[in-house]
């Protein structure tokens, strides 16, 4: 059995044994063990101008994204009125090409479209040197646009119709073609 020792042993004393590596390390080794005055602190949370600075890149963000948004809103819209309006036109010119009578075509016609309103037409028709052919200056003009639209349209169409000539004018240019026809070629050479 063990005895047990009444009273614990004495701590034993540390020599002072230098050498060369203390020496020259020591000055650094008590500056590291010594308690530090200032602390820093190691804090997780963000400074005022990180959080200043994240807001600011979300409101850019923010306001380029909106307007973006914003702009595709309007083209869109601009689309779909421009559409409508060459809907109207097509609609309007329509009304021209269905005329058969020259004189009826000139004076023009009303007519009510789906999106701009009444929309009034006449014609300014001339013959050309073809034969059935016609120069129609179109214009549109109408009552109630649609905003950003203006009321006025015009265009220049060449139009083929038989139903538009007079009789006597088609046969003076049939005449004329013929006699063309006869004067550049030479039956005197056979």
């Amino acid at each position: 059995m063990r005895r047990h020792r009444e009273n614990p042993p004495e701590p034993r004393e540390r020599s002072l044994c230098l050498n060369w590596n203390t020496v020259r390390h020591g000055a650094r080794h008590l500056r590291r063990s010594a308690p530090v005055l200032t602390s820093k602190r190691h804090s997780s949370a963000f400074t005022l101008i990180e959080v200043v600075i994240a807001v600011a890149l979300f409101a850019m963000a923010a306001v380029i994204l909106t307007s973006t948004f914003v702009n595709a809103l309007q083209a869109r819209d601009r689309v779909t009125s421009n559409d409508e309006r060459d809907t109207d036109i097509r609609s309007v010119r329509l009304q021209l090409l269905l005329e058969p009578n020259l004189d009826n075509a000139e004076e023009g016609d009303r007519i009510e479209t789906l999106s701009n309103g009444e929309a009034t037409w006449r014609a300014q028709i001339e013959p050309t040197e073809v034969i059935d052919l016609f120069a129609v200056r179109f214009e549109i003009e109408f009552q109630d646009p649609q905003e950003g639209q203006i009321a006025t349209y015009s265009e220049i169409l060449y139009l083929l119709r038989p139903t538009w000539s007079k009789s006597d004018e088609r046969s003076d240019l049939l005449q004329d073609k013929k006699d063309a026809l006869d004067d550049s070629r030479e039956f005197d050479r056979f």
